[in-house]
C-alpha cells in the first residue's frame, strides 16, 4: 500500500509560508538539494490545495532558471500525477492534473491501495490538517529553515488535525536546515 508523506518547509517559528504565501526565505544548500532529490525519488503523485496549486502551476512548467532548481526537480513536478483538491475549480491547466472536489476517506484510502510509489503533499496546509484529521498521513517531513517569520501561515489551522508522532530521523545540513522526519502514530 503507498503511503502519504508530507513534505513541508518551516520556519523555526512554525510557519509554512509568510502572510501573502511567500517562500522566498526557503534556504537551500547541497546537502537539502540531495536530500529533497532522494525523497522525491520515491514519490509520483503530488495532492494539493487549490491556492498551492496556483502556485505551483503558474511556476513549474517554466521554472526561473535562476532559481537554481535541479533539472530532475523540473521533471518531477511536471511529470508526476498532480490531484488538486478544489470546490471552484473546474479543470487544471497543467498537465498530469486531476481536479477533486471533495476529500473523502474513501477516496483517499482508494488513491492509497492504487499501485505505483507513495504520495506526497507540499504546502497546501487545509490539505494536511484534513488529512491529519482523518489519520490518512503516514510520514511527515519537516524542514525547518533557520528564519524567524514573525507572522505567517501555520501549517496547522485546525485544532480537530492531532497528531502523535514518532521521530524516526534527524539531519542537520550545512546551511542550518534541520530534517525531522517523523511517522504518524495511526
Amino acid at each position: 500500500m503507498r503511503k502519504i508523506k508530507v513534505v513541508e518547509w518551516l520556519s523555526a517559528d512554525g510557519f509554512f509560508s509568510g502572510v501573502k504565501g511567500e517562500t522566498d526565505w526557503f534556504i537551500m544548500d547541497e546537502g537539502t538539494a540531495q536530500y529533497l532529490s532522494n525523497l522525491f525519488n520515491s514519490f509520483d503523485t503530488i495532492l494539493l490545495g487549490q491556492v498551492t496549486y496556483k502556485m505551483f502551476s503558474a511556476y513549474w512548467p517554466k521554472p526561473d532558471p535562476s532559481d537554481g532548481n535541479p533539472q530532475e526537480l523540473t521533471d518531477f513536478m511536471n511529470n508526476s500525477r498532480k490531484i488538486v483538491f478544489s470546490k471552484t475549480l473546474d479543470k487544471a491547466d497543467w498537465r498530469n492534473t486531476d481536479v477533486f472536489k471533495t476529500i473523502t476517506l474513501k477516496e483517499i484510502k482508494k488513491l492509497k491501495k492504487e499501485s505505483g510509489k507513495d504520495i506526497v503533499i507540499f504546502g497546501s496546509g487545509s490539505i494536511v490538517s484534513k488529512l491529519t484529521k482523518l489519520k490518512m498521513i503516514d510520514d511527515y517531513h519537516f524542514l525547518v529553515n533557520p528564519v524567524f517569520l514573525g507572522k505567517g501561515k501555520p501549517i496547522f489551522k485546525n485544532t480537530e488535525a492531532k497528531a502523535a508522532l514518532k521521530l524516526l530521523d534527524s539531519k542537520k545540513f550545512e546551511c542550518g536546515n534541520m530534517i525531522l522526519h517523523y511517522k504518524a502514530d495511526n
